[in-house]
């Protein structure tokens, strides 16, 4: 439901509707995942989750308005794979897979949410 905590950061709730630029909020979210390489399904990576869904909502009303392309969605949708991958891993957490991931959702967020 809109509005709805969906995730906690810092102990605080996180709204969905208060994530004002997701695609930064969600790059910022990787790299403390990226920084601290927490072990498998560790907040940091609910926290970066969350931020990469919610970036992805917004990608996808802009695909409705045509103010986004499909592939841009397709690369979202990987990295969010990958991230997935990592906060669920089969062995080890894919450390250098998501190192490349953050580098696909750098160049996304530069496009999309230019400072």
């Amino acid at each position: 439901m809109p509005g709805e905590t969906v995730a906690k950061r810092d102990r605080e709730p996180v709204r969905v509707h208060e994530i004002a630029r997701p695609g930064h909020e969600a790059l910022a979210a990787l790299d403390r995942v990226l920084t601290h390489r927490p072990k498998k399904d560790d907040p940091a990576f609910s926290h970066a989750t969350l931020c990469l869904t919610a970036f992805r909502d917004e990608l996808i009303e802009g695909h409705r308005r045509q103010a986004c392309t499909r592939e841009r969605l397709t690369h979202l949708n990987g990295v969010i794979s990958v991230v997935l991958a990592g906060h669920f891993p089969l062995g080890d957490v894919p450390w250098d897979e998501i190192d490349r991931a953050r580098g696909w959702l750098a160049e996304l967020v530069e496009a999309v949410e230019p400072e």
